[in-house]
Parts: structure tokens; sequence; C-alpha cells
């Protein structure tokens, strides 16, 4: 028999590692394992599937602990088990994996009651990464005031300026992760929730706002102008007031995301 190439047998060790219980080793990877102790080769390749398991969802649960302390331990971990058997790390980084995780849950769907896991779950990612992004340069108040919030005027914003909109209200679900509530009803999840997450001298912030303030940031930060932005937003919220208008003005300056200004060309 041929001896497996080290890229062959590195290949065949992963498959084995995170096969389903009830399947077998392939015998090409068994011939050449050659184990310690009283353990045979497929003993010595389970240690390590266990072990590996044991690793990347305990890698998971780090990132989604929310999702954890809303399944609960028994259905986490076979959730976390599912979907790891179906998507493998391909990352150096354990920190990297669990990215397609809320998708998994969306199909999924484990809990027919709690329609929000996949949500809870894209705003626990989203808040890892803006967690690990490098903080910014942000405008001085001074800075701002050298041109008039208003006309072609265009903002620039740092990387850690992240919307998230959700039908449901995971953030309240995510800040009573780890309590002893043994339920969540209806009532404290039901509501559409419009978020910005923002990092800030090595701190994340999540700040709520309402619908249109959203839509009109999210124009901003697309790249559009302030006009081209308030246009955008009037056309599906006629009704949007100056005052709405000013206070998301207040929150951008407030928090500090907004690194440029710039005067571009008339719409």
């Amino acid at each position: 028999m041929a001896k497996l190439t080290l890229n062959q047998f590195q290949q065949l060790f992963s498959q084995a590692s995170l096969r389903p219980e009830d399947t077998q080793v392939d015998p090409t990877l068994l011939n050449g394992i050659i184990p310690g102790g009283a353990l045979g080769p497929g003993a010595a390749v389970d240690v390590y599937r266990t072990g590996h398991i044991v690793r990347l969802t305990e890698a998971l649960g780090e990132t989604f602990e929310a999702v954890w302390w809303v399944a609960g331990d028994e259905h986490y971990f076979q959730l976390a088990k599912e979907f790891l058997l179906e998507h493998f790390s391909t990352s150096y980084n354990l920190s990297d994996f669990g990215k397609t995780f809320p998708d998994f849950l969306d199909r999924r769907q484990p809990f027919s009651d709690l329609p929000f896991l996949g949500d809870l779950a894209r705003f626990e990612w989203l808040f890892k990464e803006v967690f690990h992004l490098p903080p910014h340069t942000a405008l001085t108040p001074e800075q701002f005031q050298e041109h008039p919030m208003s006309g072609n005027l265009r903002l620039a914003f740092g990387p850690s300026a992240r919307l998230f909109r959700s039908s449901f209200s995971v953030y309240d679900v995510w800040k009573a992760r780890g309590t002893t509530q043994t339920s969540l009803p209806e009532n404290d999840w039901n509501q559409p929730q419009w978020l910005l997450c923002y990092k800030h001298q090595q701190q994340v912030y999540i700040k709520q706002l309402r619908e249109p303030e959203y839509l009109l940031l999210r124009h901003l930060i697309s790249g559009a102008s302030i006009e081209e932005s308030l246009d955008r937003t009037l056309q599906e919220f006629t009704d949007i007031t100056a005052t709405t208008v000013s206070d998301l003005f207040a929150l951008i300056k407030q928090t500090e995301i907004v690194t440029q200004l710039e005067i571009g060309p008339a719409a």
C-alpha cells in the first residue's frame, strides 16, 4: 500500500476527527496511525475527535454566549455539535469559527416559540467583530464646527460604526444573558429593534435608534451626502421631523464615530 502524503493524511485525519459517531474511520488512515499505550488506532483517533469537538464547542460558546443561555446546556451542546459536523473550521484562529452559525440557526429553527435565535446569534457575531476592530481617530468638536451639517457634506465613519436591525428585541435578550431568568415571555423579545454598534476607547457601545434615525444613518454611512440621505429617508418617512434629524446628528457627534468631513459635488 502506497504511503500517504502529508496532505492526504491531514485530510483523512480531519474527516475522521469530525465524523458522526455512527461512521467508521477510513482504514487507509488507521493503517498510518501508531497509537500510544494500550489504545488501538481507532480509539486514538476518537480521543482526538472528542477533544476537537469540545474545543470547538467552547469556542462557539464564547462568541454566542446569549444563544447558549437561551438554549440551555443540553440543547446548546447538541446544536453546536450538529453545526460543527456540518461546518469545518478552516482557520488557525478559533475565534474565527462560527460566522455561519446564525444562518444555521435560521435553517434549523430549534425552538418554534423562540424564532429570534438566528438574529440573536447575528448580533453576537457583530459584537465580536466590532470588539476586535482597531480604534480610529475621531473628529474633534472644533472640526465639526468647520462645516454646517447640511447640503452636499459627506461624513466618513470609523470602521467600528455598524448598524443592526432585527424584527426582534435581540439586544434586550442579549443583556439578560447569564441571569437566572427561566423563561422569555414573548413581550420581552417580540418588538423590532434598530441599533448602532460602535467602539470607543476599547469599549463597545450599543445605541438604540428609531427606524427613521436608523435609515438616515444608514444612508450617511453608505457615503451619501446629507442632502441625499435626507431625501432618501423622506421617501419612506414623510413625517420625519427636524428634531429627529437634529437628535441624530447630536448622537453622531457624541459617539465620535466620524473620522472625516468632505464637501462633495452638488447632487
